[in-house]
């Protein structure tokens, strides 16, 4: 499904997955980054290897703590571009296939959600995708130090909403 970068993300009425955000919650906006597809050109560039490692390690739920994942599906989705299933290793855990959840990657301000396929590893190392620089910022200034559930910020948002 592609989906220009930072455009707004939204689905239909389902909010299920906190894909609509209400006008007085904490998040301003939650943005698309990553949704690809053959069809589309996409800006290619190098990214430092510390931040594909960072996202990496958030992919595999490293540190403990911190959840990125939202929206599982049973099965995997092909890359959109090379029609591969691409698999990572990661540390603990052993192989992870891609295609399987979006994440979140929240602003350093909490204002905005990045939200991606996780796909996105296997775009920006095997088709030199360049994310826009304000994701990249956002995956930079992650804490990972702290606490982070995605699937919970969702909960409350939605609790919020009702």
């Amino acid at each position: 499904m592609y989906s220009e970068d930072l455009s707004p993300l939204k689905r239909g009425t389902d909010i299920k997955y906190w894909y609509d955000f209400a006008d007085d919650c904490e998040f301003e906006k939650l943005l698309t980054i990553g949704w690809l597809d053959c069809n589309h050109s996409f800006p290619v560039g190098t990214i430092d290897n510390a931040l594909i490692k960072k996202l990496r390690d958030l992919i595999c739920c490293i540190p403990k703590g911190i959840n990125v994942h939202v929206a599982r599906i049973r099965g995997q989705h092909p890359c959109n571009l090379c029609k591969a299933y691409p698999k990572i290793r990661c540390k603990i855990g052993g192989m992870r296939h891609l295609g399987c959840t979006e994440l979140r990657i929240p602003s350093r301000e909490q204002k905005i959600v990045f939200a991606s396929p996780d796909m996105i590893l296997h775009y920006i190392e095997e088709h030199s995708y360049l994310p826009p620089a304000e994701f990249l910022e956002a995956l930079r200034n992650f804490d990972t130090s702290q606490p982070f559930d995605a699937e919970e910020l969702g909960k409350k948002l939605i609790e919020h909403r009702e």
